[in-house]
């Protein structure tokens, strides 16, 4: 980590480049992974730019509502995706 509270994650996926992009950038697909297991999506709405902003609430299985909101800083499709949330 970084002195400016930074994070950077790099992960290998075992899929095709294309259907990856596709899981990070098109809101049908992130409502169904993103958040813990048990959890659901509600409507995902993202604008895929840099200054763009991106709005997903997660339903635990209590019912309790968490929004999940931030900006895009860099998007390099198919390469990299830059947000803070």
């Amino acid at each position: 980590m970084t002195t400016n509270n930074e994070l950077t994650i790099t992960r290998t996926f075992d899929a095709p480049r294309a259907l990856v992009w596709q899981a990070w950038t098109d809101p049908k697909h992130i409502e169904q992974w993103w958040g813990p297991n048990g959890f659901t999506g509600k409507p995902c709405t993202l604008d895929l730019r840099a200054g763009g902003l991106f709005d997903l609430t997660l339903c635990a299985p209590d019912g309790t509502s968490y929004p999940c909101r931030g900006m895009f800083h860099e998007i390099v499709e198919p390469e990299r995706i830059v947000y803070d949330g």
